[in-house]
């Protein structure tokens, strides 16, 4: 898909972000079924990750949830509701993050410090594939079935919105939207 059709993909509802709060929709049927996340880049400041670990889990020879938004410095409770043996590989691009066996009912916890895309797989069922989404804001959310989406919370100024899905390709996942979320109305295109 080139950069001009998505951009004429991902278009605002209500086509103006207002202060505090970002609304919009994926318009595009094909874009809409791929995403899984939409979220805002980067925000100033510094926000502390919750205490509760977030969970993923492995049930059925598959990654529960299939993606899975966390804070930066977050921590991650690996769980396996499977009665086999596996083991949970964690990369950041070509940079292995570790590499640990997860005993049938069982489970451990990691922290990941960095923002980024840390890609799970499992090197004794190869159809085992899950993402986690680091972030280094609270500012996400998973569009409804309409590809509707609101991100409440905001504070005023620019920033720039993405999108996130396994199924979307390099210059998909790549594209910056610029939006802003002040006083005065902006028009997304």
């Amino acid at each position: 898909m080139r950069t001009a059709t998505l951009l004429a993909a991902l278009t605002l509802a209500a086509p103006f972000a207002r202060a505090g709060t970002l609304s919009g929709s994926i318009d595009d049927p094909a874009l809409r079924r791929k995403t899984t996340l939409v979220y805002v880049e980067s925000v100033p400041g510094k926000f502390s990750p919750p205490a509760t670990a977030a969970i993923i889990n492995q049930i059925g020879n598959t990654y529960a949830p299939r993606v899975l938004p966390v804070l930066a410095g977050q921590k991650v409770e690996f769980q396996s509701q499977d009665p086999e043996l596996h083991n949970v590989y964690a990369r950041a691009g070509k940079s292995v993050l570790f590499n640990q066996a997860l005993l049938p009912k069982n489970k451990f916890e990691k922290t990941i410090a960095e923002p980024g895309i840390v890609h799970l797989s499992c090197n004794i069922h190869k159809e085992m594939s899950a993402d986690i989404l680091v972030l280094q804001n609270p500012f996400f959310v998973a569009p409804d079935k309409s590809g509707k989406f609101t991100i409440e919370g905001i504070p005023s100024g620019d920033y720039t919105l993405r999108i996130f899905g396994p199924e979307l390709n390099d210059e998909q996942r790549a594209k910056k939207i610029p939006v802003s979320a002040d006083s005065s109305p902006v028009k997304v295109i």
